[in-house]
């Protein structure tokens, strides 16, 4: 009976150490294959032709509006300009008038 016992948990503890050589060899495939992916992805260059399209189309559309905005602005500053010589040529007629007496202040 004793043997019997004896011989049981001998067989029980080849399984194990058979099952447990077995999770080691799973495990060590397990990581080397995962180094092997870590690898394959750290030496594969990243997509970027989408970034870079992005950028290209944000720079033109920032000249673009750079653009119509300074002519915005040409357009104002020429209209000030113009306004202010025809306010000019006011005030001097109108103090010339005055000057020669046609006109009272």
């Amino acid at each position: 009976m004793a043997s019997d016992i004896t011989g049981g948990v001998q067989a029980m503890e080849t399984e194990a150490a058979r099952v447990l050589d077995e999770a080691k060899a799973k495990a060590s495939d397990i990581l080397q294959s995962a180094r092997n992916e870590s690898k394959k992805m750290s030496s594969t260059e990243l997509p970027l032709d989408d970034v870079k399209a992005e950028c290209v189309k944000i720079v033109e559309e920032a000249n673009s509006k750079a653009a119509a905005e300074t002519k915005a602005a040409a357009k104002q500053a020429k209209d000030i300009k113009s306004g202010a010589s025809g306010k000019v040529d006011h005030y001097a007629k109108m103090m010339a008038s005055i000057v020669v007496g046609e006109k009272a202040a």
